[in-house]
C-alpha cells in the first residue's frame, strides 16, 4: 500500500495579476507631479545655484550626462515593468543602468566636491 498509486491532483492556478485601474494609477501619478513644484522650491530656498550647471557641464559633461541618462533609463524601465515587461526582463536593464549611475555618479559628485574644496560653491 506503501507504493500503490494515489488519486489524481487537479490543481487550480490564479490568474495573473492585473494592474490597478487608469484611474488611481492616474491619480498617483498627479500626485508626484504635485511634488515637483514644492522640491524646486526646496532646492532654491536651500540655495542650490543653477548657475554651476555650465561650469559642471564644461569640466566633466561625460559623468554627468551618464548619470541623468541612466537615472531617465531607469524611470522607463520601471514603467516598462509596470506596463508589460516581466521581473526577469526587468533586473538584467536595471542592474546594467544601476551600475552606470553608480559609476558615474561618483564621478559627478567628485566633481562637484572638487569645485567645492575650491571655493566656487
Amino acid at each position: 500500500m506503501r507504493y500503490g498509486s494515489l488519486p489524481e491532483i487537479h490543481h487550480i492556478f490564479r490568474g495573473d495579476p492585473k494592474s490597478p485601474p487608469k484611474a488611481i494609477s492616474g491619480l498617483f501619478t498627479l500626485a508626484v507631479l504635485a511634488t515637483l513644484p514644492v522640491l524646486l522650491g526646496g532646492w532654491l530656498l536651500l540655495g542650490a545655484n543653477v548657475n554651476h550647471l555650465s561650469k559642471a557641464m564644461g569640466s566633466d559633461p561625460v559623468s554627468h550626462a551618464l548619470f541623468f541618462g541612466s537615472l531617465v533609463a531607469l524611470e522607463g524601465i520601471f514603467f516598462l515593468y509596470y506596463t508589460s515587461w516581466n521581473l526577469f526582463q526587468t533586473l538584467p536593464a536595471v542592474g546594467i543602468f544601476g551600475a552606470i549611475a553608480f559609476v558615474s555618479g561618483s564621478r559627478a559628485l567628485t566633481e562637484v566636491q572638487e569645485r567645492r574644496l575650491n571655493g566656487q560653491r
